[in-house]
Parts: C-alpha cells; structure tokens; sequence
C-alpha cells in the first residue's frame, strides 16, 4: 500500500553501508520510523530531504500497519538550512526534538504538534534577534505545554494556594503546608520570582510569533532554564544529552 504524507525529519540512523532509519514527525500519523533505501550514496535530492530538521512531502510503501515503511519518494518543501547552520539555533532545536521524541509514543496522530512544531521552525528561521535565549527558552516552553507535560507554577498544585517552592517530583509549585514542616523535607525544590510565573504564563498565552516582546531579565531566564532542566531530569530519570553538550561547550 502506497501513503503520502508530510514530515519533518527529526533523526537518521546509519543501517548497513548506504541505507537510513528516518524519524519523522508526520501531518497525520505522528512520529514514525521508515527505511530509506541507499540515500548515502550519492548527493541526491533524495538524500537531502533526510538532513534533519527538513520538512518534504514523503510517499511510503508497505502494510497500513507496518513498522518499518520503506520511503519510495521526499520532495523537500522547506530544509531548514539556516536553522542547521546556526550553531545555538540547532543545538535549541536538537533539544526540542530530544524532548518530543521522549515524551510523545510513535503512531499517534497529532496534526496540532505537527503544525506546532513548524511554526516554531519557521519562527526560529525568521527571527533576527542578536540573542534568541528568551525565544528558545519560550519554545521549550511551549512544547511542554503541547505535549502535556509543563510545569505548574501557578499556585500550589494541591490546595491552589500561594507559593513560589518548584518541586520536579511533583511537577508543581507547592506551598509550605503541602510540601511538608520543615519546607520540603528532604526533598529538592527550585525557589522562583513572582515575576518568572508572570513570564512563564506569557509565554504559554502569548503566539509564538509574538514572543519577541517578552523582555525578561536574565534572572528570569536563568531560574526557568534550571527549573525546566531539573523537570525534564525528573521526568526522563536521566539529562538531555543536547543540554549536557551545550554545558560542556559553555564550560
């Protein structure tokens, strides 16, 4: 059986001499892996509709059901080069897809992630900011919140009572009552700003296309790039490899 769809390669994996693994995100069948038959081998359209991050029209062959579709034909629409070829901006977007692959199960329809995750490659590539910090913390945000999986940092997530303790094991801002006398007993927790909730909320609220407006202050942007790290951490029970290299290069 012979399916066309639209994907934005998210990962290759070398099989054999010439062959791929392509992972895609697809319009209308989510993520899923399908075999590229010797794209290796010559410097073809073909090969370069599978550099990441590209988005093409893709035809695949095999059964309704099969795991492994072999990919028959990719037409790019948009590679994306600009985002691969700024280093902060792939490290940024290497991180996005890190996130999705390990919080989203393949061959679940999610046309709402698919044309989210576009637009953000789409807003990166436009953006001419000297420093997108703010605008790839805001994507990161943003795809949490899509995929269901954002922190909550308005109220206490038990009681909806004030308090500004981040706990990555509940996933939520407890107060002191509900984390425990003494505060947090024995547990980790990151102490936020009011005014890191007020930008987080914006940043859920607000269109990604917009963003740009969000002016906070480098303290804002440091207490939720830790807050988030430390979620994802506690979440996948290891680091993102793309945040550990990105530490490494800083460091």
């Amino acid at each position: 059986m012979l399916t066309r769809t639209e994907g934005i390669v998210l990962r290759t994996q070398k099989y054999g001499e010439a062959d791929l693994i392509v992972t895609y995100l697809t319009s209308d069948r989510g993520i899923i892996k399908a075999f590229a038959k010797s794209p290796r081998k010559t410097k073809s359209r073909f090969g370069s509709s599978m550099e990441p991050l590209t988005h093409s029209k893709i035809s695949l062959w095999g059964k309704e059901q099969a795991s492994l579709p072999k990919i028959t034909q990719s037409d790019i629409i948009n590679s994306f080069h600009q985002v691969r070829d700024d280093f902060h901006d792939f490290i940024s977007v290497s991180k996005l897809v890190e996130m999705l692959m390990a919080l989203s199960p393949e061959n679940i329809p999610n046309k709402r992630l698919f044309t989210f995750f576009l637009n953000i490659l789409h807003t990166v590539k436009a953006s001419e900011q000297g420093s997108k910090d703010v605008l790839h913390l805001i994507t990161q945000i943003r795809l949490l919140a899509t995929i269901g999986y954002a922190p909550r940092l308005k109220g206490c997530g038990r009681c909806g009572g004030k308090g500004l303790n981040f706990y990555p094991a509940s996933g939520t801002i407890l107060c002191s009552k509900c984390a425990g006398t003494p505060v947090g007993e024995g547990k980790s927790f990151v102490r936020i700003h009011d005014n890191t909730v007020r930008f987080y909320t914006h940043s859920i609220e607000w269109p990604i296309h917009i963003s740009n407006r969000l002016k906070p202050q480098q303290v804002i942007l440091s207490e939720l790039s830790t807050l988030l790290d430390k979620h994802l951490t506690y979440l996948l029970s290891k680091k993102l490899q793309s945040s550990e290299f990105l530490a490494g290069v800083r460091g």
